[in-house]
Order: C-alpha cells, then structure tokens, then sequence
C-alpha cells in the first residue's frame, strides 16, 4: 500500500506434554514472535502473540475436561480465547455442559477498561441420531454488557446417508439475529455424495463486540450495515476408489454490496498412503473488479519413505486489473523428512504476487520433536467443540476462492492498494 520493503522473521513454538503425573494431566502451549530484520521507521520492530498455554485434566469418565490458563474455547455462539478456566462434562439421561470464565484474550485491539467474559453450553443428545444445543456468551468491559449473544446449534442424522448440522446466533443487545448457518450433506448414493449450504449473516449484529483488528471494517472495503444471503451445492462423483470428480455452484445476494455467483468443477486422484495430484478451476462474477475472475489450480504430493513432498500452483485471471494487477499467482513448495522416530524437519517456500502485493516470498522451516512418541501428541487436542462449526468470519463472496491468504506485515505493497 505504501511502497515500503519488509522483512519479518517469524518463529513459532507449539508443545504439547501429556501424561504429566497422572494420565489425566497435560500441558499445552503455542505462540509466536516476529522481528523486523530491515530498517523501520516505526517503534514497533517486534510482535509476538501467546496463541494457547493451558495445564488439563480429563477424567476417564463422563468426559469431563478442567482447562486453566489462556485456554480455547469453542463452545456454540462462543468461539474466543480466555484467560481463565475452561469446564465441562457429561450428566445423567444424555445431556452434557460446558462453561467458561475469565478474561476475553484481544488481538490487536486498545480497548480500555477492566474486562471480563463468562459463558455456557446445554446440549442433549441421542448418540448417532441428533445432538441439539443451547448457548450464551456475554462479555463486560468495566461492569457494561460489551457483548451478548445467545443460539442453538444442531447435528441431526436421520438415516444413515443424511445428515444436517448448523446453528442460529442471537444478539441479545441488538434485539436481531445476526448468523443462520446450516449444512446438509446426501450419500454417498451409487458413488454420487451432495453437500447443500444455507445461509444468512447480518454484519451489524454479528461483529458488535469486536475482540480482534481482523474484524476492524473502518478501512475495508466491507459495509459493516451490509447483509448477506449464501445457497451453495456441491456434488461429488468418486469414480473408482482413487479418482474424484466435483462440481460446485454458490449464490451470494448482498443488500448492498450487490449479488455474487461462483461456480466451477474439480478432478481429484488419490492414492491412500502414497500421494496424489488434483485441477480445480471456479469463476466469480460479482459486482465489482476484484470479485470478477477466474481461478486455477493444480496440486500434487507425494511421499517418498521418510520424505514428503508437495507442490501447490495458483492463477487467479481477473477480467479488469484490480491495482494495476491482471494476472494474480502463488506457488508453494512443501517437503519435510523424518529423521527419526522422534525428529521431523520441514520448510515451505512459497512466492506470490497479488493486488496487494508486488511481490511476496515466504519460507517456513519446521522442527517437530516428540519427546515420547507412544504419549505425545504434535498438536493441541481439540477443546470445547459444538455440532455446529463455530464461523471465525462472517462469509463474503469469493473468500475461499482467492489468492491464499497473506501475513499483514510482508511483502512489498503496491502503490494506492485498498
């Protein structure tokens, strides 16, 4: 955006102990640190982020998990990270609950005041026919309701090839529901399986409370007064046990910013344990220059004994140049080898060049240690899930279809980007 060349360097930690004592007990970490190698006006050459440190108990029965510390907590309408305590468990004649307390962990945001969040989870269910939730989130900043929101979630299988699952959110301090989200998946019928997306979001009610910059909309092009209507389908024929070939149509009606369609097909080969390669092609006709385009795609990966390989090739083909930029592509290179047992390295070389940016080259490079293979688990193990995924973003037209997203502070930017 403005002209300038960065170069950050980044190191991620993630650690996971478990076993610690007892059985029950473990400890999660992860976080991240980054640290501007060249020259810099601003007073801020380094960032860092403690993404997750908890100490856990899970109990043998009842499924009960204790989390404390700065723990995850994804539990029907919340979906946040807390300093504080994370419970819940199972109870008599199929229900189940779940709770939370402490203190909301923001991201990029300078709100004053003293804060705090609490909220629960109710579920009942019929294992392997439906589970149904209710839920409620509030969140104070010096003893005044910041954010408050009620909903439902759904998981229901009525046969054993349907199955539906969804949720409905409620803003409790604007009187309106602001998220209506629901998935039905058909099949497989004679190798033919059908995924139907139904949707709608008001912006307004669902970003009020904003924890993190990311849904900061003051210098985006997004109408946070916009609301938007999703239908989608998706098809997919696996026509022998390795080779998949899908097509895909999606609807977005905006109130404002104006409808959307994104349609296009995928051909996908698969060999379990050894690799595999796929073409995905979609088009996009919006409204405006950046949601006019076309996308293409060719991946492949591989393994090779203790090696793994993977090659990701993207073009995006706009119909007019968004920022002086027409023809939009990434390539990512992936590889990692297994020393030992215990020891894995990686890196990831990825280079770009986007509306956004001249050009952008990335380089990740992983070391995964497992201090003891038969306990340890490389990533954090999943806390507080609902039926119904909890939605991150509001969705806008396009948003899985674009350029792969990019880390804020990289790259050089292009002159009069938005």
């Amino acid at each position: 955006m403005d002209g300038t060349n960065q170069l950050p360097l980044y190191e991620y930690l993630n650690l996971s102990v478990q076993d610690i004592g007892k059985d029950t007990i473990s400890f999660q970490f992860g976080g991240w640190f980054r640290y501007e190698l060249k020259d810099t006006e601003s007073d801020h050459r380094t960032n860092n982020d403690l993404s997750y440190a908890y100490l856990s108990y899970r109990s043998k029965s009842a499924n009960t998990i204790v989390n404390v510390g700065r723990v995850m907590v994804f539990e029907g309408v919340a979906s946040d990270r807390v300093d504080g305590v994370y419970a819940k468990t199972d109870l008599r004649n199929n229900f189940g609950i779940s709770a939370f307390g402490g203190s909301p962990a923001e991201t990029g945001t300078d709100l004053p005041g003293n804060k705090n969040i609490y909220g629960t989870r109710l579920s009942h269910q019929i294992p392997g026919l439906y589970q149904i939730g209710i839920s409620y989130v509030r969140e104070e900043k010096d003893s005044a309701v910041f954010r408050e929101e009620e909903g439902a979630d759904l998981w229901l299988k009525p046969a054993g090839k349907v199955e539906l699952l969804g949720k409905s959110r409620y803003n409790a301090m604007t009187k309106a529901w602001s998220e209506h989200t629901y998935f039905l998946s058909l099949g497989p019928f004679e190798k033919v399986r059908l995924n139907t997306e139904a949707s709608k979001v008001n912006y307004k009610d669902y970003f009020t409370g904003m924890t993190t910059k990311a849904f900061d909309f003051t210098k985006s092009s997004i109408d946070p007064k916009d609301k938007v209507t999703i239908l989608g389908e998706e098809a997919a024929y696996s026509a022998t046990d390795r080779l998949t070939v899908g097509v895909n149509y999606k609807a977005y009606a905006y109130e404002i910013a104006g409808n959307a369609k994104n349609y296009g097909g995928s051909i996908k080969y698969v060999v379990v344990g050894t690799g595999g390669a796929g073409f995905v092609i979609n088009k996009m006709a919006g409204a405006t220059d950046k949601l006019k385009y076309a996308q293409y795609r060719v991946y492949g990966f591989r393994k090779f004994g203790h090696s793994d390989v993977t090659v990701d090739v993207m073009k995006v083909a706009y119909v007019a140049a968004v920022n002086g930029v027409k023809d939009a592509y990434s390539s990512t290179l992936a590889a990692s080898y297994e020393l030992t047992e215990r020891i894995k390295l990686g890196a990831d070389l990825e280079y770009s060049k986007t509306p956004d940016f001249d050009k952008e080259v990335r380089t990740l490079i992983k070391l995964t240690y497992s201090f003891d293979t038969a306990k340890t688990a490389h990533k954090a193990p999943e806390q507080g899930t609902s039926v119904a995924p909890p939605a991150q973003t509001a969705p806008q037209a396009g948003a899985e279809q674009t350029t792969p997203a990019t880390a804020p502070d990289q790259g050089k930017r292009k002159e009069g980007a938005e």
